[in-house]
């Protein structure tokens, strides 16, 4: 998986990032526990911007085009507990994204953690307004995007969002 994203880091970075109009990449310093209904994921950090608007957790684009899209929640529990699902997808002006979607499922007592990747490419309008959902089939199962501060580490973040047009 750390092979993907550094591949997916490593495609990002040879685009040009630092010559395109528009991109935002956040993430989040807070752990989210999802219930069964739909919940916007939480972003209260802004690593890089520029043409895109993040307020309420709610991505708005400048210009109209298509955006490479990458939503990496880093999914996992604390403490055991019974088996469920955790799923995270876009929406965009109050639609969900058809094919966005990604899903963890989680064994009874397990521990495991894992990133999970919901990437595409999007058609947008200028104006338009997106959002990354979350939700859980068992709230139970107590499965979450996690925010880790590791000693003497940088914070793995409950979610690394990048976009850019």
């Amino acid at each position: 998986m750390k092979k993907l994203v550094l591949t997916l880091v490593a495609l990002i970075a040879s685009a040009g990032v630092a010559h395109a109009g528009q991109y935002l990449q956040a993430s989040s310093s807070v752990t989210q526990c999802p219930g069964t209904a739909p919940e916007v994921v939480a972003m209260d950090i802004i690593d890089a911007a520029n043409g895109i608007d993040m307020a309420n957790n709610q991505i708005t684009v400048g210009k109209a085009g298509p955006y490479l899209i990458f939503a990496a929640p880093q999914v996992g529990r604390e403490g055991g507990g019974p088996y469920g699902c955790f799923d995270l997808w876009l929406r965009v002006n109050g639609a969900d994204v058809g094919n966005s979607n990604v899903q963890l499922c989680q064994d009874e007592g397990s521990l495991a953690k894992d990133v999970i990747i919901s990437q595409g490419i999007v058609p947008m309008e200028a104006g338009d307004m997106l959002e990354v959902m979350m939700s859980a089939s068992n709230p139970d199962a107590n499965i979450c995007i996690e925010a880790i501060q590791p000693d003497g580490e940088p914070l793995v973040p409950a979610i690394i969002f990048s976009m850019i047009k």
